[in-house]
Parts: structure tokens; sequence; C-alpha cells
């Protein structure tokens, strides 16, 4: 009975060690996935601040940008008023000689 009894209590220890390696093996493989885990988060966390820094820099090139239009819109409007003050200037000159030739020709028919 003591015989059987031991052998019982060997086989049960038997089992707990045995169920104590299979949890041991299964803490060590959800450990390396924790760690996989925890290692893809900061790639992942390194790629947002990587692109939050390139999304601020392309930002600013666009402001540069809009602000280099804005200039060229402003330079455009410029040569736009000098012409049309150049083409006013025009206009009276051909007044003045339209005058010209209209006096002279009254000139000529006194």
């Amino acid at each position: 009975m003591v015989r059987q009894s031991l052998k019982y209590s060997n086989t049960i220890f038997k089992y707990f060690n045995t169920t104590s390696e299979y949890l041991n093996t299964t803490s060590e493989y959800l450990n390396t996935i924790f760690k996989y885990f925890n290692t893809t988060s900061e790639y992942l966390n390194m790629t947002s601040e990587y692109l939050n820094t390139t999304f601020k820099y392309l930002n600013t090139t666009f402001k540069y940008f809009n602000m280099t239009f804005k200039y060229f819109n402003t330079t455009f409007k410029y040569f736009n008023m000098t012409s049309e003050y150049l083409n006013t200037i025009l206009e009276y000159l051909n007044t003045t000689f339209k005058y010209f030739n209209t006096t002279s020709r009254y000139l000529l028919l006194i």
C-alpha cells in the first residue's frame, strides 16, 4: 500500500513537473511575443515621429511656396499697373499728336 501510494505520488509530481515545464515554456513564448510587440511598437513610434517631422517640413515648404506665389502675384500686379500706366501715357500722347495734327491742318487751311 505504501509503495502504491509512493508510486502514485511520484506520478503526480511528474505530472506537476511536466505541467510546470509547459507553463514555463509558454511563459517564455509569451515573453518573446511581448518583446516583439514592444519592438514593433517602438518602430511604429519612430516611424510616426519621422512622418510627423516629414509633414512639418512639407508644411514649411508649402508655406514658402505659397509666399513665393504671393510675391509673384504681387509682382505681376505691379507689372500690370505699370503696363496700364504706360498705356495711359501712350493714349495721352496719341491724343496730343491728334490734336497737333488737327491744329496743323487747321493752320494750313488758314
